[in-house]
């Protein structure tokens, strides 16, 4: 997602207004959510520069075992001075790296189970005959499962965040005076 936004504020102006109702990311283990404060938004700042995400619904070591958070989505943005104004470019989604990452993971487990079946038939035709059929049938079983299960993760992942950026670039939208520009 990429959107492009105009502010009446200044940069500096805005990148203030926004501290105002987006929580530091701060860690802090005691807090239920993880990091310190309770707005719905939780950001990291730069001169020009922020990354937001939405903090969890519930508690954080819960949420770190689902695959909302391994594929949590990111809204990064940066500020732009205008004649009038700001100008805010606005990225959003799960950062590339964990999805390339997604992707080896997928890869290296299909192809292991897929080698480990194919070059084990040989030995079990010559030395198991009985059992060498179901072996390979259990291999491919077990490479269907693994990578179905590897395919369904990032669906509910997507299922439980999918309306994060849109809830972000709103609370964006309504706090800040934000104009969308096409």
């Amino acid at each position: 997602m990429l959107k492009f936004f105009a502010s009446p504020l200044q940069p500096d102006e805005l990148v203030m207004k926004l501290k105002s109702f987006v929580d530091e990311e701060e860690i802090d283990p005691a807090s239920p959510t993880q990091f310190t404060g309770d707005r719905p938004v939780i950001g990291r700042f730069d001169t020009r520069r922020f990354i937001l995400h939405r903090r969890a619904d519930i508690h954080w070591i819960l949420w770190w075992l689902t695959p909302g958070q391994w594929f949590k989505p990111y809204v990064t943005g940066s500020v732009t001075d205008r004649n009038s104004g700001s100008w805010i470019e606005l990225t959003g989604g799960t950062p590339v790296p964990v999805k390339i990452l997604w992707v080896l993971i997928l890869l290296s487990a299909s192809g292991l189970i897929a080698a480990w079946t194919i070059f084990s038939y040989p030995y079990n035709l010559s030395h198991h005959p009985a059992y060498s059929a179901i072996d390979m049938l259990s291999g491919i079983v077990l490479l269907i499962l693994f990578s179905g299960l590897l395919v369904l993760l990032p669906i509910v992942g997507w299922l439980q965040t999918r309306f994060h950026v849109a809830d972000i670039i709103t609370e964006l939208q309504r706090h800040l005076d934000l104009r969308p520009i096409e």
